[in-house]
């Protein structure tokens, strides 16, 4: 397709005072320079400009449509193709969710479709369906579908979408560096241990795991209900991904509020790259990265224990013994201390998180019987340990793996309510995806992924439901480093 660029913007712009002519401006709403859409179909080549989009009158729902933009390894930016649609009112500091339109697809705006009805909180004066969007190879295109209401359409400054976001990306990295206070790079001996010895105490006294029975800290974390949750997939050493988490929508805003806690389901280290799998520098940084997130934002970053959070000769990918592998680049690249404290910290970790609002795991809800005690001393119970770290989803040619049954289990053990969202990783049940909504025809169910190479998917509150969100993975770690090269 045509890829924005400030010709297409100038041309989008002429375009523009042509319609104004053809079809008039909104008598009824004041946006300058707008155009009222009539029954004719009106085509754009691709802007960099922003559309303003007005459905339903004065009294109707205002979106913004804008090219997504993608930062570079140089800081700067460029297209992905995709378009974004978002509500331009939405709160400063809040999460937000948004609908994508990449190239081929077709979407129609309106209270017809239920998630995007509660994600955009259409008023009454937008129709079932409203207005048509198309981008295709030739550009947009357009289409008011609800002649009674209307449909509005206005230009916006360059920056008010492209510029404005990556100064905001950038920024917001550069705050998140300044916050964490060092590099992602190999750092002193002493200062990794210091750091691991510093999440370790952290946990120790984290009130919201509870201890086990003999003392120490249990298996399971309970967070209170006013804590919006952020849940992220297996990285699997991918610190661009995790990067991109921390930068995108109002996450780090949430982070320093207050009022947001990030959770990632384990399996942080271990590539899964083919050709990679024996390669452990990039697990050790970004757990170091995980670890300075967690002392920066205390009760507000967790980490479950999954299967790849181990040593056991039995942890492999594509025949490489990772867990192997993992002992021994932690003994020589950072000593025996080191590797006694990893050891000491995978005994701290917990395995299920959760709050009134939701359930987490690595892999999955046991398929034996549970409850909230046993959760609470799973480091005694081998068995459930195995489960929640390693159990598949059921396939329908085989019998083995969890079903809708246990998940209602697990629910129930946590005094949970029957459609209580579940979110686990482990199983990624494609290659071409970062997560999966109501997997398995399981109500409230879903998988995230979060080491594909070009994508990172996460699913947040944003307003008061569960939304999955997916990012395109930019090269942010030299970024980073940047701002610690003065």
């Amino acid at each position: 397709m045509n890829f924005p660029t400030k010709k297409s913007s100038k041309g989008f712009l002429h375009r523009f005072r042509d319609l104004v002519d053809e079809f008039g401006a909104c008598e009824d709403i004041e946006i300058a320079g707008s155009v009222s859409l009539g029954e004719t179909k009106v085509r754009f080549s691709c802007p960099l400009a922003p559309i303003l989009m007005q459905l339903g009158g004065e009294q109707g729902k205002r979106l913004q449509l804008y090219p997504e933009p993608i930062l570079t390894a140089e800081g700067g930016m460029a297209p992905t193709g995709a378009y974004l649609i978002e509500d331009p009112e939405y709160s400063v500091g809040q999460l937000q969710g948004f609908l994508r339109l990449v190239p081929g697809d077709t979407l129609v705006l309106g209270r017809e479709e239920p998630q995007q009805r509660d994600l955009l909180d259409y008023p009454g004066t937008v129709a079932e369906r409203h207005l048509r969007i198309k981008l295709g190879q030739d550009g947009l295109t357009l289409k008011n579908l609800a002649l009674s209401e209307g449909s509005c359409l206005s230009p916006l400054p360059p920056k008010a979408g492209w510029k404005s976001s990556a100064e905001l990306r950038l920024a917001k990295l550069e705050h998140l560096a300044r916050r964490l206070g060092a590099p992602i790079l190999e750092p002193p001996a002493e200062d990794a241990l210091a750091l691991i010895e510093g999440v370790i105490a952290h946990i120790a006294g984290d009130p919201h795991q509870p201890r086990d029975a003999k003392g120490r800290p249990g298996g399971l974390v309970e967070l209170p209900p006013d804590v919006d949750p952020v849940f992220v997939g297996d990285l699997h050493a991918r610190i661009d991904n995790l990067l991109v988490v921390l930068t995108q929508n109002a996450i780090l805003d949430g982070l320093e509020a207050g009022r947001v806690a990030l959770i990632i389901v384990g399996d942080a280290p271990h590539p899964d790259e083919e050709g990679q799998e024996a390669e452990m520098d990039t697990s050790l940084l970004l757990m170091d990265l995980i670890f300075r997130l967690q002392l920066a934002f205390p009760g507000q970053v967790y980490y479950l224990r999954g299967n790849h959070d181990s040593f056991s000769e039995e942890i492999s990918k594509n025949g490489v013994p990772q867990g192997v592998l993992w002992e021994h680049a932690l003994r020589e690249r950072r000593g025996s201390a080191y590797f006694d404290a990893m050891s000491q910290l995978y005994r701290c970790l917990p395995y299920v998180a959760t709050s009134p609002r939701f359930v987490a795991c690595h892999a999955g809800p046991p398929t034996s019987s549970v409850s909230r005690a046993q959760l609470i001393d799973m480091r005694d119970n081998p068995r459930l340990e195995w489960e929640v770290t390693r159990v598949r989803l059921r396939k329908p040619n085989s019998p083995a793996g969890y079903g809708p049954g246990d998940v209602k289990r697990l629910r129930k053990a946590l005094d949970l309510g029957p459609y209580v969202p579940l979110m686990v990783g482990h199983t990624p049940l494609s290659g071409d995806d970062t997560l999966w909504v109501e997997a398995g025809n399981i109500p409230s169910h879903h998988v995230i992924f979060g080491a594909h190479p070009e994508w990172i998917g996460i699913i947040a509150i944003v307003g008061e439901r569960f939304m999955p969100l997916r990012y395109p993975v930019e090269p942010l770690t030299g970024l980073y480093n940047r701002h610690f090269s003065g």
